[in-house]
């Protein structure tokens, strides 16, 4: 059997502005929910003045399978079957982000979600918007009517700079209690967790505009949980762990770092590489250049200056957080693509001394 063969994607959409993030979330109908596919981008050129607005553009497309008469109390029908044929909405949200730029955007769904919406985290300057998207359109509105709502906000620090986030949901053993976490990697290198709570100052219902600063009118409130330090660069990317007590993260330091969410302390730190494992080892230096001035190489470990590490990329490659992925580069240049294994994995959030993990990694090039 041949390889298989690349097909040519189903779409091309031209865009008229550069792109800083996208995200994607996707779920199947099932007896009580509608299936969703949920893209979302963010970007912009400079301010809404010049011609070129800064913006979040999200396509949702919502599968609603044809059920029986149900009840009609509520409940979820009994006659609900994955072989009915469906029915598509698709709806086209723009959210303007004003003379701020959005550099990272997350989308989720909540397994508990009441509100039948689409979350989208949203990093803008030093705060992050929670908006909701509904997957339901309000009665009588078009499938393509432009609805988003502000759940919640909140400052992540003063000068921090609101990078990239991501979501996950854990139990919390001691409060007997689903948590609802958001983490963000931030501009300074922090890490900062905020929790998901409803509001119980909720008076009216919110604009979807980022300029509202009335957070006792929004459906949901972001609480600070910890703040994890060590990165000395911004942060490129963040992931929970698969049963969310650890947040994974890769940053222009050279580093990838693991946090326990409930501490915020380090558990474990991967310095990145970028040269070829496969390839000749460095030359020889002659005893007379010490300095390595006249060698021309692009083997990093040569370099007069060695040059700066981005790890651009990071992600848990199984459910048991054993195995982890990151990809680094230089300024410019190939990227590498390193997996690596951690010989233990925590069950939960404890000090550094009890969650030590050692590291062992594995090499491949990825050319640009």
């Amino acid at each position: 059997m041949g390889k298989p063969k690349i097909r040519p994607p189903s779409a091309v959409d031209s865009l008229s502005f550069p792109v800083f993030g996208l995200t994607w979330h996707g779920t199947p109908a099932t007896p009580k929910n509608d299936g969703v596919s949920f893209t979302a981008y963010c970007g912009g050129g400079g301010s809404a003045k010049t011609g070129v607005g800064n913006k979040i553009v999200c396509d949702l497309v919502a599968q609603r399978q044809q059920r029986g008469g149900g009840s009609g109390d509520g409940q979820a029908d009994d006659n609900f079957n994955s072989s009915d044929t469906p029915s598509f909405s698709r709806t086209t949200v723009e959210i303007s982000t004003g003379e701020a730029l959005c550099f990272g955007i997350h989308a989720f769904r909540p397994h508990d979600d009441t509100l039948q919406m689409i979350r989208l985290v949203a990093c803008i300057g030093d705060e992050i918007f929670l908006y909701g998207i509904p997957i339901t359109n309000h009665e009588g509105a078009p499938n393509n009517s432009n609805i988003s709502i502000l759940l919640a906000k909140a400052n992540v620090g003063s000068g921090y700079g609101a990078n990239v986030a991501t979501y996950t949901a854990m139990f919390n053993a001691q409060h007997n209690q689903l948590q609802h976490l958001i983490g963000v990697g931030c501009e300074n290198g922090h890490l900062v967790v905020f929790e998901i709570q409803t509001n119980q100052t909720e008076s009216s219902s919110s604009s979807d505009s980022p300029n509202n600063n009335n957070n006792n009118s929004m459906m949901l409130k972001l609480t600070k949980v910890i703040e994890c330090k060590g990165h000395t660069k911004a942060i490129c990317a963040i992931q929970f762990h698969p049963r969310g007590h650890e947040l994974l993260s890769s940053a222009k330091d050279g580093t990838a770092r693991i946090f326990s969410v409930a501490t915020g302390n380090e558990l474990a730190t991967m310095k990145c590489e970028v040269h070829d494992p496969n390839g000749p080892p460095p030359a020889a230096v002659p005893k007379n250049d010490p300095s390595k001035s006249t060698i021309k190489t692009k083997d990093p470990r040569m370099m007069k200056r060695a040059p700066q590490i981005l790890v651009r990329g990071c992600a848990y490659g199984d459910l048991e957080g054993k195995m982890i992925y990151t990809i680094a580069s230089g300024k410019r240049g190939a990227a590498y693509l390193t997996k690596w294994k951690s010989s233990s994995s925590s069950s939960g959030g404890g000090g550094p001394n009890s969650q030590q993990q050692q590291q062992q990694q594995q090499q491949r090039t990825i050319h640009p």
